[in-house]
């Protein structure tokens, strides 16, 4: 029987899908030396995914994936809302309570944009093709918003999501992605917090 751990990836866009495989196993392997099999990430569109009776049906299905393994779901949505800016409140808000799923649950805002994580580690993403050679990380990539408008600035072309997001999640050095990121550094805790779960 297979018991390595398994992380069940729940995210909004399209170019997530890929990104957040890569990000995931990159964290597992060179930030906690170990091994994680992610599953099929289920994609919950903007609008779903801030409805709780959609982001709970979610939840259930990606539970399935997991159950009787180690590991458990991850919820992973920008922070671009109006309405509440702080995102611990935000993760609070739509966490499901923990005796209606069978597995464990993280969440994890970007603030306010995944692509702030790139805007975090610019320099290390010069060897793409796409970046411009003098890329450098703003001070504090996350205080504003339209983190996509700031990348795009320092690349050669337009920045598309499922052209770009996959690969530069592969390139980012994560390391310095963590140094200049608070909401990056809980997306490592959150993945370290999964695969230290035990199954329930």
């Amino acid at each position: 029987m297979n018991f390595s751990p398994i992380v069940a990836p729940i995210v909004e866009g399209h170019g997530e899908v890929q990104a957040v495989r890569q990000l995931v196993t990159r964290i597992a392997i060179e930030h906690l030396n170990t091994w994680v099999e992610v599953a099929q990430p289920f994609r919950l569109d903007a609008g779903k995914m801030r409805k709780p009776d959609e982001l709970a049906k979610a939840v259930r299905l990606q539970a399935v994936r997991v159950q009787g393994r180690p590991g458990g779901v991850l919820i992973l949505r920008d922070g671009d809302d109006n309405d509440v800016d702080c995102p611990v409140e935000l993760a609070r808000l739509i966490a499901p309570a923990p005796e209606l799923v069978p597995v464990a649950v993280e969440v994890v805002i970007a603030r306010h944009e995944y692509e702030a994580w790139f805007l975090a580690a610019a320099e290390s993403l010069r060897g793409h093709p796409a970046m411009r050679d003098d890329a450098t990380a703003p001070r504090r990539p996350e205080t504003r918003r339209g983190a996509k408008t700031q990348l795009q600035a320092m690349m050669h072309e337009s920045y598309k999501e499922t052209l770009h997001q996959a690969r530069f999640s592969s390139l980012m050095d994560l390391a310095a992605a963590a140094n200049n990121s608070r909401s990056f550094r809980r997306m490592i805790h959150a993945v370290e917090t999964l695969l230290a779960s035990k199954p329930k």
